[in-house]
């Protein structure tokens, strides 16, 4: 009898100690955005446990008149390979996020603002880059754009550094074209880390408040199947 009180004891000796080691581990996300011509892509990159866990996703996009589209999703791991694509069983207007749906998951959540602030409060951004290449009808406005363009990314990232803590300086681009043709071009990196065990109860308190909410749970439900 001894002997299996030991052995009990000895098992959830072992199992807080990986609780605690699973707990206290980072979760890293790579993201990468290109917004080029035709081209709009997002590359999501995730590893945690240690790189245990390494997913890759990649989400081509489109923008219409009222959201997002996906026009696909990969998502690759270390052992297998998926990918989803449009077809007629999986038509666009399902996998579209449009604008208003934002507005219908704020009403569908209790304080999901103050939620999404306090979530960034345990974040810190890291290898940040964001490079832009612009060009219009001729060099005056070009030249007047791109230092438009340097104050919105300056604005941007200076309020982020009082939501959440960016451990680097962030690396920024302007390029003005003053001989090609109109165009516009951004192409945008960086790393974000969290603590598992606290990335783990934000979501619990996410869940929380959306239960609370007067059909919150089925607008979520609705918002997340048009997209997927």
């Amino acid at each position: 009898m001894g002997m299996w009180i030991f052995l009990w004891l000895l098992a959830l000796v072992i199992f807080v100690f990986l609780l605690i080691i699973v707990m206290a581990s980072t979760i890293t996300m790579r993201m990468h955005l290109v917004l080029r011509g035709t081209e709009y892509k997002l590359n999501v990159e995730g590893k945690m446990l240690f790189g245990l866990v390494n997913v890759k996703y990649e989400f081509p996009f489109n923008v219409i008149d009222t959201g997002i589209r996906l026009v696909r999703m990969l998502l690759t791991s270390e052992k297998s390979e998926e990918s989803y694509e449009d077809s007629e069983e999986n038509p666009v207007n399902k996998r579209a996020l449009q604008f208003s749906d934002m507005k219908l998951l704020f009403r569908a959540t209790n304080g999901l603002k103050e939620w999404m602030i306090n979530t960034m409060s345990i974040m810190e951004m890291s290898k940040s880059r964001w490079e832009t290449s612009i060009a219009l009808d001729n060099a005056a406005e070009t030249a007047a754009a791109a230092g438009m363009v340097w104050g919105v990314k300056h604005t941007i990232f200076g309020m982020l550094s009082f939501y959440l803590r960016l451990t680097d300086i962030p690396q920024l681009q302007v390029r003005p074209d003053f001989t090609g043709p109109p165009q516009l071009s951004s192409d945008m990196s960086f790393e974000i880390q969290m603590n598992f065990g606290r990335a783990l109860y934000a979501g619990l308190i996410l869940m929380v408040r959306i239960l609370r909410s007067k059909g919150g749970l089925k607008t979520w439900r609705k918002v997340m199947f048009r997209v997927q």
